[in-house]
């Protein structure tokens, strides 16, 4: 019987700290990753149907934006109406550029060997299909997103990886939405890395577990 409680214990506590030990991607903070958060005044222009509004810059807070129409977008799917997208994926707002581009430069610096992971929902519009590009910009090389093309007035998730080289190590990381033709939309812009230094609770109590299960298999073997 000690010898069946050790061989088949000892294999469950090591498949529990295998487990407890799982890492998760960390958040880098993206400020107005849904573009929620307006200019100063708002969306001023009203042209584009029910319940949809939208600026031509001058500005969307957080980010630096390049070109004339380059601004927020409130497409109106909430008011009916579906003209140009059938849903937003986050709040009522997205972010777009004819030309332009949008950008942002998050706080860490890049470290040898941790993954960065850049997510954005892409959408495309009823009347227009440009998707635009959306990418990590690092040291001067440029690293793309890619996905799969939604149907017109859909959404889609696109993703750029990095993993940080020697020769990158204290760059900044800039992210990148661009387009160089027709409007190109963007929400939700989320970017990660590898490092986790916190466990979840639910790995503190599969520590716990296996401890104890250590602790009962010791107690049986002395006795």
């Amino acid at each position: 019987m000690k010898t069946l409680i050790l061989r088949v214990g000892l294999p469950v506590v090591a498949w529990t700290l295998i487990l407890a030990s799982t890492s998760y991607a960390s958040p880098i903070f993206v400020t107005n990753f849904s573009f929620e958060t307006l200019p100063v005044g708002g969306l001023p222009l009203d042209g584009c149907g029910a319940g949809c509004f939208y600026s031509e810059g001058p500005s969307i807070p957080g980010w630096t934006i390049t070109g004339t129409y380059t601004g927020q977008f409130q497409p109106g799917p909430s008011a009916g109406n579906t003209a140009y997208f059938n849903s937003v994926p986050d709040g009522i707002t997205v972010a777009y550029t004819d030309g332009g581009s949008i950008s942002q430069t998050v706080a860490p610096l890049v470290q040898l060997g941790v993954t960065y992971t850049l997510q954005v929902d892409v959408g495309v519009r009823n009347d227009i299909g440009d998707p635009g590009t959306e990418a990590l910009v690092i040291n001067g090389n440029t690293y793309l997103a890619t996905g799969t093309l939604p149907s017109p007035g859909g959404w889609s998730t696109f993703t750029a990886t990095y993993t940080g080289l020697a020769a990158d190590v204290g760059q900044p990381i800039a992210i990148q939405l661009a387009s160089d033709s027709a409007q190109a939309d963007w929400d939700n812009v989320l970017l990660s890395d590898s490092i986790t230094d916190v466990p979840e609770p639910a790995s503190i109590v599969l520590v716990g577990l296996a401890a104890l299960a250590l602790g009962a298999i010791g107690r049986r073997k002395r006795a």
